[in-house]
């Protein structure tokens, strides 16, 4: 039989040639880990939380891409609480890596907690007072910034530690919200609709979990792309769902 292997490599895919190599690396090496993230700011590589043998792990980690050298940053503040499966987007105008929602072993966060880099010496964790209409608990969701700079979208996720009477059609969501990163105020976001000419996809709707999402950027509008994810009722999507957001909703 075939076991889980929870690994600590680095590997680089090099998209002029399409090949996959594992770099030499060097420095103080993050133990192996699932459900972190892995957010470039600059030319480095911040990863932070992630689980291993049901361990939550709250330490950052910073890969330099030119140097392949793993470091631990000396961090004023308080790190947020232990995690998985959040979101960590960076914010490269300001300097910041914005962390929002995940899960521990008993409950989902819906709270925001902000990173600065702007500082090369003393890099900071605050936790800003967010107003507005926030997101309920989650984890799994997707996120990205908008093309204003300052605006972050997420979607969907789950609460996996809610009411265990609940079915997953109510446990997943398939909600969006924004985040305006100056004044720290959620509002509601745009409805997800299925994706036109779509061949050998069917609708799986906009409630889904661990899905892929990519900024789409116009003129008039942003997209975000979202493809696949886990769906309500154990199956998992193949189609597009496309959130189509005004730029007269960005930055508001």
């Amino acid at each position: 039989t075939k076991k889980n292997c929870i690994t600590d490599q680095v590997m680089v895919l090099d998209t002029e040639i399409m090949l996959w190599y594992p770099p030499s690396v060097s420095g103080a090496v993050p133990t192996g880990r699932s459900g972190h993230t892995a957010s470039l700011l600059q030319n480095d590589l911040l990863v932070f939380g992630g689980v291993k043998n049901n361990k939550w792990q709250k330490s950052l980690a910073v890969l330099d891409t030119m140097l392949w050298k793993w470091s631990s940053p000396k961090i004023l503040g308080d790190a947020p609480r232990a995690r998985s499966y959040h979101s960590a987007t960076p914010v490269p105008d300001s300097n910041l890596l914005v962390i929002f929602g995940g899960n521990n072993e008993t409950e989902a966060f819906n709270t925001v907690h902000v990173l600065d880099t702007t500082s090369n010496d003393k890099w900071s964790w605050s936790h800003p007072k967010v107003s507005g209409t926030n997101p309920c608990p989650r984890t799994g969701h997707s996120a990205v910034l908008l093309e204003d700079g300052k605006t972050i979208l997420i979607h969907g996720g789950w609460d996996p530690n809610d009411d265990a009477n609940l079915s997953d059609e109510d446990m997943i969501f398939g909600d969006s919200f924004l985040l305006n990163t100056e004044t720290w105020t959620w509002k509601s976001g745009p409805k997800p609709k299925f994706a036109p000419k779509q061949l050998g996809a069917e609708n799986a709707g906009s409630k889904r979990v661990g899905a892929a999402a990519a900024l789409v950027p116009g003129d008039e509008i942003t997209q975000m792309l979202v493809f696949g994810g886990r769906v309500p009722n154990d199956r998992f999507a193949n189609d597009f769902q496309t959130i189509t957001v005004p730029q007269r909703m960005m930055g508001m």
